[in-house]
């Protein structure tokens, strides 16, 4: 979109323009990873039916208390802008375990390990979202916030429609392995 037309309908300076689209471009890849890995999560994650969902959400809801405290531990301790880096960097770590275990040992992936990635994509999804707010705030003033965030939401919907379209496409030809990879690429850019 031309700077002037983004101007004209997000009510953004001239001087904003380039940070809001690459915020918009940065929470397109966010919410496209995390809409690619959902039918990941729920075919890993509900190999035991309908009746396991209530012990996921209990298990999400117990690890995320866990790591609460140990995250703003850490938050305190490093620079803002590295830590959301390094945590990233981590979610792709832990994704390319995820791939090299249903790839290398894909008899070792039963129920439980398909349970541990539900628990873990769903704190996951709640972070990955989190941190990128959190830079957002720190990156732009609470006047610019008003104006400029909209903006920046349009990038994640478009996120949001993109990545399960990508995944209905590459699912069946690549596998719901290589869908693990298809979202670290997402989150690496």
């Amino acid at each position: 979109m031309p700077a002037p037309l983004l101007q004209r309908f997000a009510n953004i300076r001239r001087d904003e323009v380039g940070p809001v689209v690459v915020a918009a471009l940065f929470f397109f890849c966010v919410l496209s990873a995390l809409m690619v890995l959902r039918p990941a999560r729920e075919a890993l994650g509900m190999q035991r039916g309908m009746d396991a969902i209530r012990w996921l959400f209990v298990g999400t809801v117990v690890v995320t208390l866990l790591v609460n405290p140990l995250f703003g531990m850490l938050v305190s301790r490093f620079r803002r802008l590295q830590f959301i880096a390094a945590t990233y960097l981590f979610f792709v770590a832990g994704l390319l375990c995820f791939y090299s275990l249903l790839v290398l040992a894909p008899t070792a992936v039963g129920e439980r390990s398909g349970q541990v990635f539900y628990v873990w994509f769903s704190v996951f999804n709640l972070f990955a979202t989190m941190l990128f707010w959190a830079l957002m705030a720190d990156r732009f003033s609470e006047e610019q916030s008003k104006r400029v965030f909209g903006a920046i939401a349009v990038g994640g919907t478009l996120g949001a429609i993109f990545g399960p379209w990508l995944a209905s496409v590459l699912a069946r030809p690549l596998g719901t392995a290589a869908l693990m990879l298809v979202a670290a690429g997402f989150l690496s850019l």
